[in-house]
């Protein structure tokens, strides 16, 4: 099989795998403000969880934005939880310093919120599997020498579990997740970082995705090819 480039930068969702998730079905904020209470002591309803979560991811947004100065900001998903939880919390009993220990505050670290934010991902989440040439598109790039990157706008502590679950990790060199750097595509910065990192010539590679503004425009602007896929038709790769 002749495969024109050398590296190969892939997006995810709606690229490799086919994913479906509602974040406005109702069930969906009464599982989650039923978990804040039960696990952190957090109360709200359902509806007021809901304007809260868009709410915080606005403002989280802006204040990155700012700090950044990127025009594509992507916030860590687990900083809104973390705020949820520590505005939500009413009971002293439930009020913890980051190590556990009871205290007057009611600080919460983001990083041990994997969990949760797993709980809320597959809560909203109704489909998630590979496409059915996913694991021979990859095995192929491979067993031919080529390096196969994933550049992905998604949230760390969703897709990692995801990547486990479709078992498509095993196949890539790298994977950057657009939470684990403050940006996302098409920030030219985002698939920069990619490229500088492993020393790659942007004329001997290829960004593959199903997104013409954000997979395209990454591409574009960092001087790398681009083809469009669309629900795990490769058929333009070759």
């Amino acid at each position: 099989m002749a495969y024109k480039y050398k590296n190969y930068i892939f997006d995810l969702y709606g690229t490799l795998v086919d994913i479906h998730t509602d974040e406005e079905q109702q069930e969906l904020w009464e599982k989650m403000a039923k978990k804040l209470l039960d696990e952190y002591g957090a109360e709200y309803t359902a509806a007021s969880l809901r304007e809260k979560y868009l709410l915080l991811c606005k403002e989280e947004t802006v204040v990155l934005a700012e700090k950044t100065h990127a025009e594509y900001p992507e916030i860590k998903i687990e900083n809104v939880w973390a705020r949820l939880i520590e505005n939500g919390i009413r009971d002293e009993s439930h009020k913890v310093e980051t190590d556990g220990s009871k205290a007057a505050g009611n600080r919460v670290n983001p990083d041990d919120l994997e969990g949760l934010c797993i709980f809320f991902r597959e809560a909203s989440r109704d489909k998630l599997c590979k496409y059915p040439d996913t694991d021979r598109l990859l095995s192929e790039l491979k067993s031919v020498g080529k390096k196969v990157f994933l550049l992905s706008n998604a949230q760390l502590f969703f897709t990692r579990k995801e990547l486990e679950d479709v078992d498509i990790e095993k196949y890539f060199d790298d994977i950057f997740i657009s939470s684990d750097n403050g940006v996302k595509k098409p920030q030219k910065e985002f698939m920069e970082k990619l490229l500088k990192k492993h020393g790659l010539n942007p004329t001997e590679c290829v960004m593959i995705g199903n997104e013409v503004f954000s997979d395209g425009g990454v591409a574009e602007a960092n001087g790398v090819d681009y083809i469009f896929v669309q629900d795990g038709d490769f058929s333009k790769i070759i």
